[in-house]
């Protein structure tokens, strides 16, 4: 068989020396060290494709970013392998992935699904078992069965929740 199928190919292409996740997640550790930055995400192809994803206490800015790369090219050497690196900081609106988004987020206004419903309203607090949720429900009250807005705090187990976003508000508007 000739060409660029052949086995020959197949086997210099795919028979690279992966990059470790552990590698990189160590060198990410070393790079946030001492800051309010933290990593949200890692994933490594079999090609070596380093896709990070990276958020922070206060805020990551492109510099932040364009650094964390550099420092991790800085300590891989691409003749031993070669990779594709990407760094990003996390969406808005993306869905929660690590504990440390959570604690980022108490007092801000998220949406919490479950698999019984989903919950809008501020996030008060924040344990190692769930969370708990300020919303606003509409119920009905007795005697007349008149629908009337109560607030309520309630704790979500983690075990419970299916994602949690941040809810994005432009100017008191939610989107």
């Amino acid at each position: 068989m000739r060409g660029r199928f052949s086995p020959l190919f197949f086997f210099l292409k795919y028979n690279k020396m992966a990059i470790e996740k552990d590698t990189i997640t160590a060198l990410v550790e070393q790079f946030v060290s001492g800051t309010d930055k933290f990593l949200v995400s890692l994933t490594i192809t079999p090609a070596n494709v380093i896709t990070i994803e990276m958020d922070a206490d206060s805020s990551i800015d492109i510099d932040t970013c364009v650094d964390l790369s550099h420092f991790i090219e800085d300590h891989l050497d691409r003749d031993k392998e070669d990779f594709e690196l990407t760094v990003s900081s996390v969406s808005l609106s993306e869905p929660f992935k690590v504990h440390r988004q959570y604690l980022k987020n108490i007092g801000k206004m998220v949406t919490v699904t479950t698999s019984e419903r989903k919950y809008q309203g501020t996030l008060l607090e924040v344990t190692d078992e769930g969370v708990k949720v300020k919303h606003i429900d509409v119920v009905k009250v007795p005697p007349k069965n008149k629908k009337k807005e109560m607030e309520f705090e309630t704790f979500i187990p983690f075990s419970d929740i299916q994602k949690t976003e941040c809810v994005i508000m432009f100017k008191n508007k939610i989107i």
